[in-house]
């Protein structure tokens, strides 16, 4: 066998080692024979792997399925306290901090007000309060795996760099300097992005993410991949025009679906969306209307990806967490817009709510480490 064939059956063990490792993790548990189902491996390859992983001490077997005959199977699952990541929130007004295990469960979680501002008194305070929040969690520096940034903005991953960010009125701005302040390895991603990773990762079949926060982003996971465009500047469906010469848009335009379908644009001087749907609920004057007016304008929004894309649409963010209650009235505008598919369970409503962007950073993390064995 030559150099180049035993370098490529190398890097196909270390691959599916990988593989493995990472769909335990996401599974919670399983059993040998679902690896070896799902991932298209032979029985003797995942038994070889599983040895190695759990002689390394990443996993181990933690119980056992019920049978309908015969030797019950084995149920395999990742050892937890093994390891922990931190993914953090960036927004205007606070910073979002989660810690999970390596088991993908949420251990701990906190929301500091912290204003943003450009200057390294801003840095400081961001490390101050990330070891603050893992000393409270009784985790030493040594079990933390990396540190997920999440960004409300345009963003360079390699850079390490906020590229533009309308919220924070802010560019070009690197985080590079959080590694050598905390000590920690450190990544970052939009905030869209890491709502959508929470949300999507590990599934099989394909969906675009709309997060409809103060500005409205999203994400599109094709083939288990997120495509993020040329220079990170993919899935920018806050800017998809919906009407022309409408509302004015922060980025010059009108009619952009930003100007319709953000949390901020929905709440108008409410200062919370919980305080805009106890009016709706109250049934003050102009709530119900503006309501419907963006329930309609969502649908559009929603028909248009699944027309480009065919698959499913998620909608998260801030204020995806109300549309549960008016799924029915969403249902009924999608179906109006959409002649090309009467069925509208292709609009879903994201599962993953509070702290999603921070928590899809945080798994990140976990999938990279697995990525590396």
């Amino acid at each position: 066998m030559g150099k180049r064939q035993q370098e490529e059956r190398k890097e196909t063990r270390r691959a599916n080692q990988a593989r493995i490792a990472r769909l335990i993790s996401e599974a919670g548990t399983i059993s040998k024979n679902e690896l070896a189902a799902r991932l298209g491996l032979s029985m003797p390859t995942v038994l070889q792997h599983v040895k190695v992983l759990t002689e390394a001490g990443y996993i181990t077997e933690s119980g056992e399925y019920g049978s309908t005959g015969g030797r019950k199977a084995k149920c395999l699952s990742v050892v937890g306290d093994m390891g922990f990541a931190v993914g953090m929130d960036i927004t205007e007004s606070y910073i979002s901090y989660v810690l999970t295990d390596m088991r993908r469960e949420l251990v701990r979680k906190a929301r500091i007000r912290v204003p943003f501002a450009k200057s390294s008194l801003y840095y400081e305070a961001m490390g101050n309060w990330l070891q603050v929040f893992l000393e409270q969690a009784g985790i030493g520096q040594e079990k933390i795996l990396g540190v997920g940034i999440s960004l409300p903005g345009v963003v360079d991953p390699d850079e390490k760099l906020l590229l533009q960010s309308h919220t924070l009125q802010a560019e070009n701005m690197g985080f590079k300097r959080l590694e050598s302040l905390t000590g920690y390895p450190c990544e970052v991603g939009s905030d869209a992005g890491g709502a959508a990773y929470a949300e999507l990762a590990g599934e099989s079949t394909d969906a675009v993410y709309l997060s409809l926060n103060d500005t409205v982003g999203g994400a599109i996971y094709l083939n288990q991949e997120f495509y993020t465009g040329e220079q990170g500047k993919g899935a920018r469906f806050g800017h998809m025009r919906m009407e022309k010469n409408g509302r004015p848009c922060y980025c010059g335009s009108r009619g952009c679906l930003d100007a319709y379908c953000s949390a901020k644009a929905l709440r108008g001087e409410d200062k919370s969306l919980d305080v805009f749907f106890e009016k709706v609920q109250a049934r003050e004057a102009g709530y119900r209307k503006r309501l419907e007016e963006y329930l309609d304008t969502l649908a559009a929004a929603a028909v248009q990806l699944h027309v480009l894309f065919g698959c499913d649409v998620v909608l998260g963010g801030e204020a995806g967490r109300y549309l549960g209650g008016y799924r029915r009235e969403l249902d009924r505008l999608v179906a109006e817009y959409s002649y090309l598919d009467p069925d509208t369970s292709f609009v879903r409503i994201g599962k993953c709510q509070a702290e999603a962007s921070a928590f899809g950073m945080a798994i990140r993390e976990i999938d990279r480490f697995f990525e590396r064995l």
